[in-house]
């Protein structure tokens, strides 16, 4: 099976966006749940989903000293592809704390670092290419690809978009973070423009969902707009907490760290393979009126 690629973002902070990556990439990955080859790419320059798929000791003498982490592989993308050691970016043991008796069949990571800061500073408009170059020579080893974006559009995560084949929204249903889907929409409807692709939203999540009349109202909204992609039917409730304090020395079973998120993030998982799977994604109305 060749990988699909799916980047996980929006334009306002605090959705939610890292934890959806995390739990989907373990879910999927889990030989007692689906078993699927998963890798995630950290592309967000906070780092925070490397802080919570590997530990830091392991990241700092393994990877960041050694320069094996994600800017050091876009500053010399075509250096370390035409030598064929791209590979020594990707994580592949011991990647998450979540420990099963069997553990994953395969959850792999190319970790980031903040000095993924320095390098979407300088990135060329023409370099849009590179992340799809970087993944490329993956395609058939993986089911999914994850990438997990910052609340930014630079040429960066136009590059993440030119390696895609899907973008998953998760949005809280507040006018701040509908916002931030309104915006990212436009982004990508002028991006499938200038470049001529095909990525395609498989939907809008909803995350922090507390059931309050504000949200309420806001949920509505989100759910009755045309131009908007159809919200999952899973939603993440406000109460779903993993547990505080990643600590690698003492691996945690799925109910241990996502507590009464567990069966959400199952639902979620599998509704999320439908949905990518299926030939039926959104394709955004808002795009015939730019």
């Amino acid at each position: 099976m060749t990988a699909k690629v799916i980047s996980v973002c929006n334009l306002k902070g605090g959705v939610g966006k890292t934890t959806l990556v995390m739990a989907l990439a373990e879910y999927l990955a889990g030989d007692t749940m689906y078993g699927k080859r998963v890798l995630t790419i950290d592309l967000d320059p906070q780092s925070n989903l490397t802080s919570a798929l590997m530990s830091e000791e392991v990241w700092e003498w393994q990877y960041n000293q050694k320069g094996l982490t994600l800017p050091f592989l876009l500053k010399n993308a075509d250096y370390f592809l035409e030598q064929g050691k791209s590979q020594k970016f990707i994580v592949k043991e011991e990647v998450s704390n979540v420990r099963n008796k069997n553990s994953f069949n395969c959850l792999h990571l190319i970790p980031s670092s903040p000095r993924l800061f320095e390098v979407q500073e300088y990135l060329p408009a023409n370099a849009v290419a590179i992340l799809h170059n970087i993944i490329n020579p993956l395609i058939e080893e993986y089911d999914y690809i994850l990438i997990d974006c910052p609340p930014s559009i630079n040429n960066v995560i136009k590059s993440a978009f030119y390696a895609s084949d899907f973008c998953l929204i998760p949005c809280v249903p507040s006018r701040m973070s509908i916002n931030g889907l309104e915006l990212l929409l436009e982004q990508i409807s002028q991006f499938k423009k200038d470049y001529e692709h095909k990525i395609s939203t498989i939907g809008t999540l909803i995350s922090r969902y507390n059931g309050t009349v504000a949200q309420t109202h806001n949920l509505n909204f989100i759910i009755v707009n045309p131009f908007f992609p159809p919200t999952f039917a899973t939603r993440i409730p406000e109460r779903a907490k993993i547990a505080e304090g990643l600590d690698f020395h003492h691996p945690l079973t799925y109910k241990q760290k996502y507590g009464d998120g567990h069966e959400v993030m199952i639902e979620l998982t599998k509704e999320f393979m439908q949905r990518v799977d299926s030939s039926n994604v959104y394709a955004p109305l808002m795009a015939s009126l730019l």
